[in-house]
């Protein structure tokens, strides 16, 4: 495992360039965001996908969610009324996972059985460089939970060190889930309140 330090929130040109295309050819990183570590790959790589899942006991304990940089990109991976685009546009980039229907660019290995995909655009800044830089959403998973001692980084380091090929160091975070909005249907639903606030 490769440890990159942030300079001004964000890692070295080089360093991004080098782990986005480990992220291209399969490998996992473990990221900041705006409310705790996510381990990511890219969407893109299949290889990377089954790294991601074996991170978790199984498919259907932990969801998987899609970072996308900004409201354009959601709209490729996801179906977005004009409701619900408005209520996103307020809120992002911030501690926000929306539930969306998925589009045909979500691959059929990340969908659940009711064809929808959990979204977020982080509020962090080396997290949207590394999405704009790959060019194709990052599927992402929570750490906090598999680490089992919450974000502090020699955790995150100790428990994978083997399966995980760069860590960016942000620091500890203080963890907080973010805010779960289901905006499948006409209303938006609260799943669960975390740090966004509505």
């Amino acid at each position: 495992m490769e440890i990159l330090r942030l300079y001004d929130g964000l890692p070295k040109a080089r360093q991004l360039r080098q782990m986005v295309a480990a992220l291209d050819d399969g490998a996992l990183a473990i990221i900041p965001t705006d409310t705790n570590y996510a381990a990511v790959c890219s969407l893109n790589s299949k290889k990377g996908i089954n790294r991601l899942y074996g991170l978790k006991t199984g498919k259907s304990e932990k969801k998987i969610t899609l970072f996308c940089a900004d409201l354009k990109d959601i709209s490729l991976y996801a179906t977005v009324s004009n409701p619900a685009y408005r209520l996103m546009k307020s809120l992002i980039p911030g501690p926000y996972t929306f539930i969306l229907p998925a589009s045909r660019m979500v691959p059929k290995m990340v969908l659940t059985k009711r064809r929808t995909v959990g979204i977020r655009t982080p509020d962090q800044a080396a997290c949207l460089a590394i999405i704009r830089e790959l060019g194709t959403a990052l599927l992402a998973l929570s750490v906090k939970e598999v680490a089992g001692q919450g974000n502090a980084i020699s955790a995150l380091q100790e428990n994978f060190q083997n399966v995980v090929a760069y860590l960016l160091d942000a620091g500890d975070i203080n963890s907080e889930s973010s805010t779960i909005l289901d905006l499948t249907g006409d209303e938006c639903v609260v799943v669960r309140e975390g740090k966004g606030k509505i």
